[in-house]
């Protein structure tokens, strides 16, 4: 089995350089800093060619009440999360993704679909797809015709919490997509920028699968049968996604993989698994949510990115075919790419 290339449907890399290391070792991003979940030379080692550069609008702070939902979902106590000077912060983290492919040859924007097949096809780039994580910077629907001349081409309704666009999957009553909501998703269709609904309720994700005319995704989650979260998904979205032809990133994030203790990379396959033998390989992808899991465990066996083939080769020894593994690598996701940014 050789090296398949990879894409990666959500690294929170500008909040590795916003939060001190996000949990991770400090050091330059062009080295390999042990114990640090992604750099370049681990993007490398892990043949990934392009990521999903993620926007984060919320800031950790004191708030007892967030981290006890924190705890109730991830079994580990972390900072509350405010959305509080949000589009300061993004600003910030927008400059980061720039800056980042200034100063690191390597590093490539992925602006339209010809951007993303040039960076597979050289041996030496890393694309990356600039992805705000909640639109809660984005005033009116329409400002998303600024933003995409900024650069961004993909859009998170909501993160856990509700905005005026949709539901967060944390909140007790799921109201769904809102009106406005509507209008901002027919926007980012009009514009070519992927709609992803990781984090967002129940409803807003089949509310949004009603109104999207494109291929949506849901960049990084997990399956609701093995840990019963309303950050996960069930049979019912799975069939939703499926019937708009989007694809599902499996994430890294232990406690979303298993309810207690630190998960192998095995029970980790068995989400990609389950999926597979409901739906097969098309609706398959990677999101692994490193520099975002906050010194949350990821699975043992995949501490990083650089070691995302072992992934692929425990899906071979499941007996997945080669050309069904191409697509949960990165023909899933290039396809999403395809259908929305041409």
């Amino acid at each position: 089995m050789g090296q398949y290339p990879v894409i990666d449907l959500h690294e929170d890399i500008a909040a590795y350089f916003i939060l001190h290391g996000a949990g991770n070792p400090l050091g330059d991003f062009g080295k390999d800093v042990e114990g640090r979940e992604a750099d370049i030379p681990k993007y490398v080692k892990g043949n990934v060619k392009l990521v999903f550069a993620a926007l984060f609008p919320g800031i950790e702070t004191f708030e007892p009440e967030e981290s006890r939902k924190f705890y109730e979902v991830y079994g580990v106590w972390i900072p509350g999360v405010l959305v509080r000077s949000a589009f300061s912060l993004v600003w910030e983290e927008l400059r980061v993704y720039y800056r980042l492919s200034e100063v690191y040859d390597e590093f490539k924007l992925v602006l339209t679909y010809d951007d993303a097949e040039r960076v597979l096809r050289d041996p030496k780039s890393i694309g990356l797809l600039i992805h705000l994580e909640g639109a809660d910077v984005i005033d009116d629907p329409y400002d998303l015709t600024l933003w995409h001349k900024l650069g961004l081409r993909s859009l998170g309704i909501t993160w856990n919490h509700s905005n005026k666009y949709g539901t967060g999957c944390s909140e007790r009553r799921d109201l769904g997509l809102s009106s406005l909501g509507e209008e901002l998703v027919r926007q980012a269709n009009r514009l070519g920028i992927i709609v992803d609904l990781a984090h967002a309720s129940k409803k807003t994700v089949l509310d949004v699968l009603e109104v999207s005319k494109k291929p949506v995704m849901i960049s990084h989650t997990n399956i609701r049968k093995f840990v019963d979260t309303p950050r996960n998904i069930d049979d019912e979205i799975l069939e939703a996604v499926y019937k708009n032809k989007g694809v599902v990133g499996i994430s890294c994030i232990g406690p979303l993989i298993k309810p207690k203790g630190r998960p192998s990379i095995d029970d980790l396959v068995e989400h990609f698994m389950y999926v597979y033998e409901r739906y097969g390989a098309e609706i398959l992808a990677i999101g692994t949510d490193f520099l975002g899991l906050l010194g949350l465990p990821s699975p043992k066996g995949l501490g990083n990115i650089g070691l995302i083939q072992d992934l692929l080769k425990k899906l071979a020894d499941k007996g997945l075919s080669d050309n069904n593994i191409k697509k949960i690598a990165y023909e899933n996701a290039l396809r999403i790419l395809r259908s929305n940014l041409t």
